[in-house]
């Protein structure tokens, strides 16, 4: 298992902060906050992100997880579980990601393309876990999940996710080192499939072109017909 990707510590924010500012980032809001049991859950949960009172996030594969209140008298472990993409579905997402130079390209900035997730959605694999992919736990008393320091969780890990997707790609299983190595190698499979067909139809009309010299027409110049349909040939193949 890899290393833990450690999230700092995010300071209180004070006024109103936007929910997301990608569009990879709402669409995680959207995801979660179709779990919250009420409305008032949603405000609370967006107060006590801009608190302060989190601690540093913990991101491991499918899973994360902070402490409220950190050396409090009282501190609670906040913790979430993503639905895990299986090798199969990665394999497919970096399929469609090294048919384009351009998708390789923004994964390698830290960009998620939204034609990229759309193809891979066509394909089968949804990337961008939905609420039935969600699930949350917590220390707290409250009687239903997820409880309003999950529902903060969420929205802390959203603006970790708006400024690195790697952060919502870890948490659907797979770590940035580990999908960029398969979109790679993808593509340089690609590029030696394509040399090879290459070199491969410049072999062939090789000897098609070496076929047709030694059966040359002997004649006087273009004006000869059989030496001006040799002359077409020939320039079909080059």
């Amino acid at each position: 298992m890899p290393d833990p990707l450690v999230l700092p510590r995010s300071p209180r924010r004070r006024g109103a902060v936007a929910r997301s500012d990608t569009w990879w980032g709402r669409a995680f809001v959207r995801s979660f906050e179709e779990l919250a049991l009420d409305v008032g859950d949603l405000v609370a949960a967006r107060s006590l992100a801009r608190s302060g009172r989190f601690g540093a996030i913990v991101v491991l594969e499918a899973m994360a997880s902070a402490v409220v209140d950190p050396g409090s008298e009282q501190p609670l472990m906040s913790q979430l579980k993503v639905e895990r993409l299986d090798a199969g579905d990665w394999t497919t997402f970096a399929r469609e990601a090294a048919r384009e130079n351009g998708f390789a390209a923004a994964l390698e900035v830290g960009t998620l393309p939204v034609d990229l997730v759309e193809h891979a959605d066509e394909a089968g694999v949804e990337v961008l876990p939905g609420t039935p992919d969600l699930d949350s736990a917590c220390e707290c008393d409250a009687w239903a999940q997820p409880c309003v320091h999950a529902l903060a969780l969420l929205y802390l890990l959203a603006w970790h996710v708006d400024r690195d997707p790697y952060v919502l790609l870890l948490l659907r299983g797979r770590t940035r080192e580990a999908l960029l190595a398969e979109v790679h190698a993808l593509v340089a499979a690609e590029d030696d499939a394509t040399g090879a067909t290459e070199r491969e139809d410049a072999r062939v009309r090789a000897a098609q072109v070496l076929a047709l010299a030694q059966d040359a027409p002997a004649g006087h110049g273009l004006a000869d017909a059989g030496v001006a349909a040799y002359d077409e040939a020939v320039n079909r193949l080059l």
